[in-house]
């Protein structure tokens, strides 16, 4: 599952951290090789990423929406 190899840090306010440990275990689970995940792989990863968070505070919000229901 990824966040295994969670980093901890100490500042609480950090919501949200993905690491390149992150994207190789989710390559993995693809049955993708680490070979394959590439310097040039990681960063059309992070723009992907970058791109695909446009809408984060969206997603928050329905993440809030979620924890106070439960």
């Amino acid at each position: 599952m990824p966040g295994k190899g969670v980093i901890r840090v100490d500042d609480q306010d950090i919501i949200f951290v993905l690491t390149k440990e992150d994207v190789l275990e989710c390559a993995r689970m693809k049955g993708i090789p680490e070979e394959a995940i590439t310097d040039d792989v990681l960063r059309q990863v992070r723009k992907g990423v970058d791109s695909g968070l446009e809408c984060w505070s969206e997603v928050v919000m329905t993440a809030i929406d979620f924890a106070l229901k439960s």
